[in-house]
């Protein structure tokens, strides 16, 4: 009997030891809310000490930034599950708002009667500040991404528009054009692996760079093996590194000869849709680009017959229609070449809208470019 009473004695040291030097605060409160006993950190993260808030009701610590809903949603799990897990906005002794987590449960006898409510919690405050900071500056960032991306293009000879939509804050989608001269344009569209910050970190990195290429090394295979030295010199500064690739497709227009050159980089078929109705997947290229120390590339070239359209995308977009690769790519390309009598803009509108999920988010990042060449 002695040993049994030892046993208890000790477990009640034990959870009393618990109870005082936890670093999460706590506080119990019988079935009316009158707080009864609270710990150190309690009084650490709330300003108020243990007179002041024994006999007082949690209300002390009210903020008023939660509708009365929120109360009764904690009311309602605590009767219905016997517990309530959730955050906080609360308020100090000295006036100042912080945020906690919660979790508060329903202590009771062993009659299974309800006699009181343990509630501990974790001052988050910090966390908070550095998630909102975060979230700015990630907006910053998407911001900051966004004006990088090239204006519309709009004469007598050529269309060019483009639409981008993350799935995320920050992409690894990227395109660019540039006037090489009076009659040549350059247009590259790429996909980083993944996405997030770290591949638009390598997107924003490959685009510092695309003018000066662009403008000077004007062939597809110059441009392609250019950057494929950039990733290389990239990565191999840290061999533990992950490498990163991605896939790309570059197009030549020359509108005074009416030809375009191209390459793709393990991309996605993209599509010409010429006035006669004939229909061409670009596809001619190389792996993608940072797979390989060196790269064997091929280029296609194309005449053009009367008024063209040239319509480049991302995979996320085709991916978007279904789970089988091959049969997503010729239901996108039955979509485009059905529309392609619009103008660039209106294109890429209409097959946004029609691969737009219903609640307007995206697996992946997608990016499409709408070329008409008249």
């Amino acid at each position: 009997m002695n040993s049994l009473s030892t046993s208890v004695e000790q477990q009640l040291q034990l959870a009393a030891k618990v109870f005082k030097y936890s670093i999460e605060a706590i506080f119990v409160t019988n079935l009316k809310g009158c707080i009864q006993i609270v710990n150190s950190s309690f009084e650490r993260i709330t300003g108020y000490s243990a007179e002041e808030a024994v006999g007082q009701n949690p209300r002390i610590l009210k903020s008023g930034k939660h509708p009365i809903e929120y109360y009764q949603g904690i009311w309602s799990s605590l009767e219905k599950d016997g517990q309530w897990q959730g955050e906080f906005v609360n308020r100090r002794k000295n006036g100042e708002l912080y945020y906690q987590r919660t979790t508060i449960a329903t202590i009771k006898d062993k009659d299974n009667q309800s006699i009181s409510y343990c509630a501990i919690f974790s001052d988050i405050t910090k966390t908070k500040e550095a998630e909102r900071k975060l979230i700015s500056d990630l907006e910053l960032a998407r911001k900051l991404q966004k004006s990088v991306l090239s204006k519309p293009i709009r004469n007598e000879s050529i269309h060019i528009d483009g639409i981008y939509f993350p799935s995320t804050e920050l992409a690894g989608d990227m395109y660019a054009w540039y006037q090489i001269d009076d009659h040549r344009y350059g247009v590259i569209l790429f996909d980083i692996m993944g996405h997030g910050v770290a591949s638009s970190l390598v997107s924003m990195s490959i685009r510092s760079l695309l003018r000066g290429i662009i403008t000077s090394s004007i062939q597809p295979a110059q441009l392609f093996n250019e950057l494929n030295h950039h990733m290389r010199v990239l990565y191999q500064q840290n061999e533990r590194e992950q490498s990163c690739f991605f896939t790309a497709i570059y197009v030549l227009i020359d509108v005074k000869e009416r030809i375009i050159e191209y390459s793709s980089a393990g991309h996605p078929p993209c599509f010409l849709m010429m006035e006669d109705g004939g229909v061409q997947d670009l596809d001619v290229g190389c792996p993608p680009i940072g797979l390989l120390p060196e790269l064997i590339i091929e280029t296609g070239t194309i005449l053009l017959k009367g008024r063209s359209q040239l319509f480049l995308y991302t995979d996320g977009l085709a991916d978007s229609l279904g789970k089988d690769t091959k049969e997503n790519i010729e239901k996108l390309k039955k979509l485009v070449v059905g529309l392609s009598d619009l103008d660039s803009t209106q294109l890429l509108e209409r097959v946004f809208e029609e691969t737009n999920r219903k609640d307007g988010q995206f697996e992946d990042d997608v990016t499409m470019v709408a070329i008409t060449i008249h």
